[in-house]
């Protein structure tokens, strides 16, 4: 099998993954919407959450644990808040519609917090934030998962890989952006190893007994993320849990099912998203020349040996995006199997 990465242009990956979602009964706006998140990832070089979820997604969507065309309803709601109920369908409309809603109060309020119940896994967190900042504010997006980590001293998982994204206008700059989740690894890149045949490092995941272990099939065999930072990143994600299920009243720990188990059931994903608008503190033009300065302070920092360019957050995703809009997305060989056979499964065209 010849293992070398086949170049797809973004934009047949983008039709192609629509159509999958079409295919399986989602309206076309919803399949676009969910695909071009899906595409975002890819373009940013954040392969774990691009088209490698396609095939789960397409395969929840016929098992019923995603529920096409169910769209958010809104079930509370004040001047700078709201909470909306998904209904159990693609986490990727309910975050986009969240994000808007966030968006058009902090308009009018300076601020706004919208969280969402009964969603699903909504892919890339920046894909939300960034919303924001094309609106000249800041954004957050933050979600909770199936049980992937254990505390700092278990061996059974009780929190998921809860990721946060942030996006910060920069003026001449692109924008800063933040988005991570609490552990060493998105699981999709232990996929990713396990589809190129590598091996990862041990700080990665625990095995099945609660070793760590540089195996991603070991890993994936009823393994364990490991968080980073050690109690760090296991106490960050224990309050994006909280922030996200306690609060809006939904699915938490191990309440919230794992996206690769139990297909015909709702994974009870919760989510929180935020808008910030700057003029409410200071001038936006302000803002972006003190964020300007900020990088070039970054950016001027003296380099330690072996370092050849200091980065901000977002920006080697930035240059990765412009790069691969020009010539493509890198897809291994066993994804683009897994691919090809979804879209003979589907009736779809392949993109390939």
């Amino acid at each position: 099998m010849n293992s070398a990465a086949t170049i797809v242009p973004a934009d047949s990956l983008l039709k192609f993954s629509a159509a999958c979602f079409e295919r399986l009964g989602v309206s076309a706006l919803d399949a676009r919407i969910t695909a071009e998140n899906l595409i975002f990832a890819n373009l940013r070089g954040v392969d774990s959450h691009g088209v490698i979820r396609l095939k789960i997604y397409t395969d929840r969507l016929r098992a019923g644990g995603f529920k096409a065309n169910l769209h958010p309803r809104i079930v509370s709601e004040e001047a700078s808040s709201a909470l909306l109920d998904a209904g159990h369908g693609l986490g990727q409309v309910a975050g986009v519609e969240a994000m808007r809603l966030a968006i058009g109060k902090a308009q009018a309020t300076g601020v706004a917090v919208v969280g969402v119940k009964n969603s699903n896994h909504f892919g890339a967190a920046a894909f939300y934030a960034i919303q924001a900042v094309e609106r000249g504010m800041i954004g957050f997006a933050a979600t909770n998962a199936g049980a992937s980590m254990a505390p700092t001293g278990g061996r059974e998982g009780r929190l998921g890989n809860n990721p946060v994204g942030i996006a910060v206008p920069a003026g001449k700059y692109p924008p800063l952006v933040l988005d991570m989740a609490t552990g060493a690894v998105a699981w999709g890149k232990i996929f990713l190893a396990q589809q190129k045949h590598e091996k990862i490092p041990a700080s990665w995941a625990l095995d099945k007994h609660g070793v760590p272990t540089d195996d991603p099939n070991a890993a994936a065999d009823h393994g364990l993320i490991q968080p980073f930072g050690g109690y760090k990143g296991y106490g960050l994600s224990l309050f994006i849990d909280i922030l996200t299920g306690v609060l809006v009243g939904g699915g938490f720990s191990t309440r919230v099912k794992s996206l690769y188990q139990k297909l015909e059931s709702p994974s009870d994903v919760a989510q929180t998203f935020a808008a910030i608008k700057i003029d409410s503190f200071l001038s936006r033009a302000e803002f972006c020349r003190r964020v300007e300065e900020i990088i070039d302070l970054m950016h001027s920092c003296p380099r330690a040996p072996g370092s050849d360019r200091i980065y901000v957050p977002g920006e080697i995703e930035h240059e990765t995006e412009q790069r691969r809009k020009a010539e493509g997305i890198p897809i291994n060989a066993t994804l683009r199997e897994e691919l090809a056979g979804l879209a003979q499964d589907l009736h779809v065209l392949s993109p390939f």
